[in-house]
């Protein structure tokens, strides 16, 4: 059977169906095509920070009516002590079943969008070194040839589009942490809904509160540690009860579902595009998910090809319009990706002194007094290597009144 279209996503999670939604606003035709039958689950970070973008593509009423709690605190817990404070604007944390199905099905309000679900894309149709479209598997085992001007892939970081392309990667880093995740039901809350991060003998937990009654509690561990947790998830929880006042919070807790796990995540950028093709998402750039930016990445990336595809139709050159999406991409990546390898791989056990000057320090006003009109400075000086960090810190703190 042949299919054309004005262009082909092959993935219709946040990224692919994020740009359906873009294209289908100008009146692109769009088929996008995924493996998995929505609404379906996929590994995620959960965090949805960079709201704007949500509510850019008219889903964020949609997102919220789901029952979503917003969360506009942050603590970090070092030991038995933690430092907690606003954010300059609220978090969503919703499940990716829900998130990606929402996304979808506002694409598919668009007349010219189409999905077919359960197509396994396992070849890429080429004329004269040119992208031409693809071959795809559907559930009945029958092979279908879908042709476009353009063939996208948004299908995560082991993209098949991007290796029958030969998309090369750069800035590469393997895996750094194994991390595991579950659904929690009845964890006590706080008295506000907060995203809690725990640094605690080298390893990071993370809680972030979905609905009400649900969380979502992660752990970031050693590598070697995987194998033990993978075949033994119950001590994903012992861990976790090691926590500060984590043993009181779970005594009515269970678990929803079963933990989920990976090795780590591989952090690179990938080449954008090419001649009849480009990557977003994952497949573009990937990172460890311990600064939680997975999905406002796959946003941002679908909005600046967006643009680009727009410009194409409007006479311009792909070759440079590629090039330039590539810039602008990793321009704005390029901070975050470079802050979460310094956190990761900076990330490590306190020595029992740190650790205990520290549970002085927090527990003494005084010292507080002392240090805060300093910490400033300190942070500037401390981050000469990684000027993103100060400067993260100084836009929201923007946000909060900061002036010069």
């Amino acid at each position: 059977m042949n299919s054309n279209a004005d262009v082909i996503i092959v993935g219709a999670r946040v990224a692919g169906a994020s740009l359906a939604i873009l294209l289908g606003r100008i009146g692109k035709k769009v088929l996008l095509l995924d493996k998995a039958v929505f609404p379906s689950d996929t590994l995620s970070t959960h965090h949805l920070s960079h709201l704007e973008y949500v509510k850019k593509l008219g889903v964020l009423e949609q997102v919220e009516a789901s029952g979503l709690r917003k969360i506009n605190r942050m603590r970090t817990y070092i030991g038995n002590s933690f430092i907690e404070g606003p954010r300059a604007s609220y978090t969503l944390i919703p499940r990716r079943e829900q998130f990606d199905h929402v996304l979808v099905k506002k694409a598919l309000s668009y007349p010219t969008v189409e999905l077919k679900e359960g197509y396994q894309v396992n070849d890429i149709l080429k004329n004269q070194g040119r992208v031409q479209g693809v071959k795809a598997q559907d559930k009945k085992g029958k092979v279908h040839e879908f042709k476009a001007s353009l063939v996208v892939g948004a299908d995560g970081k082991n993209s098949f589009i991007a290796k029958q392309t030969g998309a090369q990667k750069y800035n590469e880093q393997s895996p750094i942490r194994p991390v595991f995740y579950g659904y929690y039901h009845h964890v006590q809350p706080l008295v506000e809904p907060t995203t809690e991060i725990f640094l605690d003998k080298g390893r990071i937990g993370f809680l972030f509160p979905m609905e009400p009654g649900v969380d979502c509690l992660g752990l970031e561990v050693f590598p070697y540690e995987f194998s033990e947790i993978a075949k033994h998830p119950e001590r994903f929880e012992e861990i976790y009860r090691q926590f500060y006042g984590m043993e009181r919070r779970l005594e009515q807790a269970s678990l929803q579902g079963k933990i989920i796990g990976t090795t780590g995540m591989p952090n690179f950028f990938r080449e954008a595009g090419g001649n009849g093709w480009a990557l977003v998402g994952d497949a573009a750039h990937s990172k460890d998910p311990s600064t939680g930016l997975g999905m406002n990445d796959a946003l941002m990336q679908s909005f600046l090809l967006a643009e680009a595809i727009e410009a194409w139709d409007n006479g311009g050159s792909w070759r440079e319009l590629i090039k330039h999406f590539q810039k602008q991409r990793d321009e704005n990546l390029g901070p975050g990706y470079r802050l979460t390898l310094d956190y990761i791989q900076s990330r490590r056990a306190l020595t029992s002194q740190e650790e205990s000057l520290f549970q002085a320090m927090a527990a003494n006003p005084m010292v507080w007094n002392k240090v805060v009109p300093h910490l400033p400075k300190l942070l500037k000086q401390q981050s000469q290597h990684m000027p993103e960090l100060y400067g993260s810190v100084e836009h929201e703190a923007k946000s909060f009144g900061l002036e010069y």
